[in-house]
Parts: C-alpha cells; sequence; structure tokens
C-alpha cells in the first residue's frame, strides 16, 4: 500500500490531553508522526497544533473518524491536508517584476511546493515572462467598475484550478465581495514598515524623510486595504549614504524575501488564522 505524508491542524480552546490525544489517535491509525508543533495562546486560551506524519494512504479515514468523533467534545477545529495534492497558485502582476520573478525562480530552484497555474497581470508587459517559465498569462485589463475584471478572474480561477492567489506587486484594489468570498486564500505584499508614506513612490517619500529602516508586510488581502492578518514581516537598516535608487533596491530585495517567504509558509500549512489574526508554527 501507498505510503503518503499528511498535515494535520488542529485549533480549539485550550484544555488538557489535547497533545496526548492526538498523538493517541495518530498511533491508532497507524501514522509514524514526523514533526508536531504546538503552542497555547494564554492571552485567549486557545490551543494550536501542526502535525507531520506518514501513513498508507488507505487508513487516512481511520484519522477523519476519530477526530469527527473528538470534534463536538473539545470544540475541535481541525484540517487535514495530504502532500501530494499539490496546491495550484495564481499570480496577479501589474508592470512591476521583481516579486514576479523571485517566485517563478524559487519554484524552479524547488524552495516552493506548488504549481503556479496562471500569471494574471492588468498589463501586458509582463506576458513575456509567462512564456518564459511556461506559465500561462492572462492579461485582464482594470476597469472602474470592479465587477468586470473580478467576474473575469473568478472564470480564470475555476479554469486553471486555482486554490490560492499571489498578489505580486499587483497595484489594484480588489473589492469587498472578492476577497470575502476568496477569504485567507489571497496572499499581498506591503511596504508595511512605512505607513506613514501611502500613495505613489513611497520609497522616495521615505528618502526625503531619512528613513532608518524599511520593511515589508505579507497578509492576507481583506476589504480593508493593507489591514488584513499578517503572515510574514522584515525589516532592513537603511545606510545614512544610500541614495533613492538604492533605497528602491533596498525595498524590492525586502519585498520579495517576505512575500516568497510568507507563501512558503502557507503552502506548508504552518498559518491558523483565529480571531482575524495568523498564529505560525
Amino acid at each position: 500500500m501507498a505510503t503518503n505524508r499528511f498535515i494535520l491542524q488542529i485549533l480549539c480552546p485550550d484544555q488538557k490531553g489535547l497533545i496526548a490525544g492526538t498523538t493517541q489517535v495518530l498511533a491508532k491509525a497507524g501514522a509514524n508522526i514526523i514533526d508536531l508543533q504546538q503552542h497555547t495562546a494564554k492571552d485567549i486560551e486557545t490551543f494550536f497544533l501542526r502535525a507531520v506524519f506518514d501513513m498508507e494512504s488507505e487508513d487516512i479515514q481511520e484519522v477523519n473518524k476519530h477526530l469527527e468523533t473528538l470534534a463536538p467534545h473539545l470544540q475541535l477545529n481541525w484540517k487535514l491536508f495530504d502532500t501530494s495534492k499539490t496546491e495550484r497558485v495564481a499570480i496577479f502582476v501589474s508592470k512591476t517584476d521583481h516579486c514576479l520573478y523571485d517566485l517563478l525562480l524559487k519554484h524552479r530552484d524547488g524552495d516552493l511546493p506548488c504549481e503556479f497555474s496562471c500569471i494574471v497581470g492588468n498589463h501586458p508587459d509582463l506576458g513575456p515572462v509567462g512564456g518564459t517559465f511556461g506559465v500561462p498569462f492572462y492579461y485582464v485589463p482594470s476597469n472602474p467598475d470592479k465587477s468586470i475584471p473580478e467576474n473575469r478572474f473568478r472564470e480564470i480561477i475555476a479554469e486553471t484550478r486555482t486554490d490560492t492567489v499571489v498578489l505580486a506587486r499587483y497595484m489594484q484594489i480588489l473589492s469587498e465581495a472578492f476577497t470575502e468570498e476568496f477569504k485567507y486564500r489571497i496572499i499581498n505584499i506591503h511596504h508595511g514598515f512605512l505607513p506613514a508614506f501611502k500613495g505613489a513612490k513611497p520609497y522616495h517619500q521615505a528618502w526625503h524623510k531619512g528613513v532608518k529602516i524599511i520593511g515589508a508586510t505579507a497578509h492576507f488581502a481583506t476589504e480593508d486595504l493593507d489591514q488584513g492578518p499578517i503572515i510574514c514581516q522584515d525589516i532592513q537598516r537603511v545606510p545614512e549614504t544610500a541614495s533613492i535608487d538604492e533605497l528602491v533596491e533596498l525595498g524590492k530585495d525586502i519585498e520579495k524575501r517576505t512575500l516568497s517567504q510568507a507563501l512558503k509558509l502557507w503552502l506548508e500549512h504552518r498559518v491558523f488564522v483565529h480571531a482575524g489574526r495568523t498564529f505560525i508554527l
């Protein structure tokens, strides 16, 4: 019989015996636990667990059955992922290409366990990049009526069997209806440590203020622009001698590494969302 690797996420109110109960369920089903991480958020008395285990595919229903039995009693929220089923990810872009190239190159090097289902651009400029990497490119121009491009997005997502969307410097605001429909399935990158510098050319604004630290935040897209639950953040100090161009390059570097790290965390099922915030195991 075939052996597959599975990942189990558990989220529930904190209580005694949760770790022992989980390992017993897995052991009874014949699983070999490879990794187990848990965290109790004392402020909200909530327990999080991520377990990686190998077992024969035919026996996974035993795990499902045990968890379904325990769920009502323990107020258990749980998800079980079969890692042999590859997540399909769409990349949304505008004209800026540094995040797009970084994701595609990391995938080619085997660092991102997914398949890129398509690239969607509101400008045609990055279409040739898709051709270079063998990823279909769809040109969907922006429209003041957001329902027009977003209905096309829905068609593309269905056609390409896309599971997750990554906004790789996609410079358009998505509607509340769209972000709610794909809640916690859209990951965005934002120059999040420059909150005072909104609008055009934030790095230019930052340079003129003599900023000492820049950073980036990868988060889930919600109806509130750049206010979604945070997946990953990073910062970098800025040399006093840096020019505007050098600051822009520093910004590009931190944006692309923060976005790719966030996607990797998501693909490895390390991200839990509870009460409007994330917990990463």
